[in-house]
């Protein structure tokens, strides 16, 4: 008896349905550090036409038709700057070029320029926080592209007590108490707070 074809006829499907079961039953790879952060990777490296204000952000205001009108305003607590003759502006949440065609209005609709030209520049973004084991706990001026070992050593260091593999960040825009765990690479964006423990021996 030829053995082949009937092999053939039966180890063929049996062989595709192990395949997929196996296929099927791979586990997906546990989620690292890296993959937690690529998301706020992503935010931190916003163009600065997305980058969206809030307290603590201090802006230029330029206004071409009007020099004298021009004036450098931070954000205060209620998301509001005072920009002359336009009068407290809520600018929260605002692009650059939102501010910009905001501003705009305001001026052209209370009668202070007919055509008014006005570019709205970052000068300085919001403070990044750092609490816990370090130095120097407390709020420091932003420096773009900074990661967290950077932002340790301007805030001090580490003390003796510090763990190094338990630093989390909540980023700012992130809902209250929510927090990743990240390494010393990991990049710091603009009102992020970052939580340096103590060691647990």
């Amino acid at each position: 008896m030829n053995l082949r074809p009937f092999l053939s006829r039966c180890l063929g499907p049996l062989l595709v349905a192990i395949a997929l079961t196996v296929s099927a039953c791979d586990p997906q790879p546990p989620a690292s550090t890296m993959t937690i952060q690529q998301p706020s990777q992503g935010t931190q490296n916003l163009r600065l036409g997305e980058y969206r204000v809030a307290p603590g952000d201090r802006l230029r205001v330029v206004v071409l038709s009007d020099t004298e009108l021009s004036g450098e305003y931070e954000v205060d607590s209620t998301g509001m700057i005072s920009p002359r003759m336009a009068g407290r502006v809520v600018v929260l949440g605002m692009s650059m070029p939102e501010i910009e065609a905001m501003l705009a209005d305001r001026y052209r609709s209370g009668g202070y320029l007919r055509n008014p030209r006005i570019s709205v520049d970052l000068v300085s973004r919001r403070p990044f926080y750092i609490v816990g084991e370090i130095g120097r706990p407390g709020s420091f001026p932003y420096v773009s592209g900074i990661n967290v070992l950077q932002a340790v050593a301007i805030a001090g260091g580490y003390t003796r007590r510090a763990s190094k593999t338990r630093i989390t960040i909540q980023r700012f825009n992130a809902q209250q108490g929510q927090e990743e765990t990240v390494t010393e690479d990991s990049p710091v964006g603009p009102g992020d707070i970052i939580r340096v423990p103590e060691r647990w021996f």
